[in-house]
């Protein structure tokens, strides 16, 4: 588990929190932000999720969850004051690939070959991030949700790259079989983000063992897009 002021993160694997080693906190106090991260030990063909907590809920936070650099879950957490019946708990264990249609995140071996029509990198993977972002909230609205295609359904994928990537035996996430969901109803929440940069960001770095703590290295988040935008907090709570 990860922890910033009154918010928590922890990954889950076969109903069981995965221990996270040698956690790095930076604070930046110039814009008032924070940056945490620390490692866990993936397991190949195993699904996870990733779960966040707000012990306060006292502002709209905007979370956008990033894997391997693609963005996955995008969703907002609405401030107790105006909201007292919303979740302070959050799980994400899929990405949408339609209103219906989800595919869950599982840890994946990277496939390894001899071939040179193939890449000798896998790109940006190793990390599971989760950018916190405060919220001015303008409008509210309770209704079907509205999908917006991320891109992840093509982008976490197998990964095959040639051997002279020294990736022989490491992870990426990569999304399992589609399978359909009822048409859930959400918070249409239309707002601006009060930052520039992510008021809390956490990032799991993962891989097959568990590292040593004199390799634990912080990890730059991926970029995220602009500060307007219209999204949805489509939330569950997660079963104890």
């Amino acid at each position: 588990m990860l922890h910033a002021g009154p918010y928590s993160t922890w990954i889950v694997v076969d109903g069981t929190r995965l221990d996270t080693h040698s956690p790095i906190v930076y604070h930046n106090s110039r814009t008032n932000s924070s940056r945490v991260s620390g490692w866990i030990t993936s397991e190949a063909g195993k699904k996870f999720s990733l779960s966040w907590h707000n012990a306060t809920r006292g502002v709209a936070l905007e979370a956008v969850v990033w894997i391997d650099g693609v963005e996955c879950s995008r969703h907002v957490m609405l401030p107790a004051c105006d909201f007292p019946d919303r979740p302070d708990t959050v799980r994400v264990s899929n990405t949408r690939t339609s209103e219906i249609n989800r595919r869950d995140f599982l840890f994946s071996a990277v496939q390894v070959t001899d071939s040179d029509e193939y890449a000798s990198s896998a790109g940006n993977v190793g990390a599971i991030t989760l950018d916190l972002w405060r919220l001015h909230i303008n409008r509210v609205v309770h209704r079907p949700l509205l999908h917006r295609l991320n891109g992840s359904s093509t982008m976490l994928e197998p990964q095959i790259v040639h051997e002279r990537s020294k990736m022989d035996g490491m992870h990426h996430v990569r999304l399992g079989e589609e399978y359909s969901t009822p048409l859930p109803m959400v918070d249409m929440v239309d707002g601006e983000r009060m930052d520039s940069d992510p008021y809390v960001s956490f990032t799991f770095n993962y891989r097959p063992r568990a590292p040593s703590s004199d390799k634990a290295a912080d990890q730059s988040t991926a970029p995220t897009d602009s500060s307007r935008f219209n999204t949805s907090s489509d939330v569950n709570k997660p079963p104890h």
